[in-house]
């Protein structure tokens, strides 16, 4: 099945504009040829702090107790996911918003020791009901919120969450667009990289910091299958189709 995932982040998402663009050059790509995974946290913040529920970060990810999780799954899988699909519905695509939890598509267990509460890492995909909507025609908009073992909704890295959907379907290209020019090597993007070059210049001290997990999940999609897996900022209203097609070369493209 030749499909594109994207995933693009609450950061990002801000930026004036961007949803319809975005929405546009998806359905550009032709109806159920791509699935888009989102983030929300500037959302999730804004929220939090409405109702005065104070966040607090252990490694970079939101410890959420049981008040914060129905808090995020409201804006994730409500307000975010709700926007995007309407976007697209705009753009005359067909598109169906779903979260992790519906037709237990991403199945999660408690993050590490359990200390950052319903975080979550996902240990199953059951990937059929998106197969169905793709084969439809529709655009699925996935939230992240992924059902745990004991009923329960868990907050799941989108990044995490996008790779391992995209290794599950699979599909050929799994698209991350960020607020950064794809992996910076001396201040300048490097067009392609390989799984041993990513290793070798994070043990250069070359790739640091907060894309160091960034670039790791990707290379683990791509060792599990993906054919290529491509970091990117947004570049105007044909970023993706165009970079697909091979118009716009920009960000790196990962592969094996």
């Amino acid at each position: 099945m030749a499909t594109a995932l994207v995933k693009i982040g609450g950061s990002t998402l801000d930026a004036p504009g961007l949803v319809d663009e975005l929405a546009r050059d998806l359905v550009r790509l032709g109806p159920g040829k791509a699935i888009l995974v989102h983030g929300g946290g500037k959302d999730i913040n804004r929220a939090l702090e409405r109702l005065g529920q104070v966040s607090t970060f252990i490694d970079g990810l939101r410890v959420t107790d049981a008040a914060a999780i129905d808090t995020v799954e409201m804006v994730l899988s409500g307000q975010v996911n709700k926007r995007l699909v309407r976007a697209i519905l705009a753009a005359n695509g067909r598109a169906v918003g779903i979260s992790g939890v519906d037709g237990s598509l991403l199945c999660a267990e408690p993050y590490g020791d359990g200390r950052l509460g319903f975080v979550g890492e996902v240990f199953d995909v059951h990937h059929g009901l998106l197969v169905t909507l793709l084969k439809h025609g529709f655009f699925p908009v996935v939230s992240p919120i992924s059902i745990g073992k004991d009923g329960m909704p868990y907050n799941v890295n989108a990044d995490h969450a996008a790779a391992d959907l995209a290794v599950a379907i699979p599909v050929d290209d799994l698209i991350f667009v960020t607020d950064v020019p794809g992996v910076l090597v001396e201040g300048l993007p490097v067009p392609t990289l390989t799984v041993s070059d990513v290793e070798n210049l994070i043990a250069a001290g070359q790739i640091t910091g907060g894309m160091v997990p960034k670039v790791r999940s990707c290379t683990q999609a791509v060792l599990r299958g993906v054919e290529r897996v491509h970091i990117l900022a947004w570049q105007g209203p044909m970023t993706i189709s165009e970079h697909l097609a091979g118009k716009l070369t920009h960000g790196t493209v990962i592969t094996h």
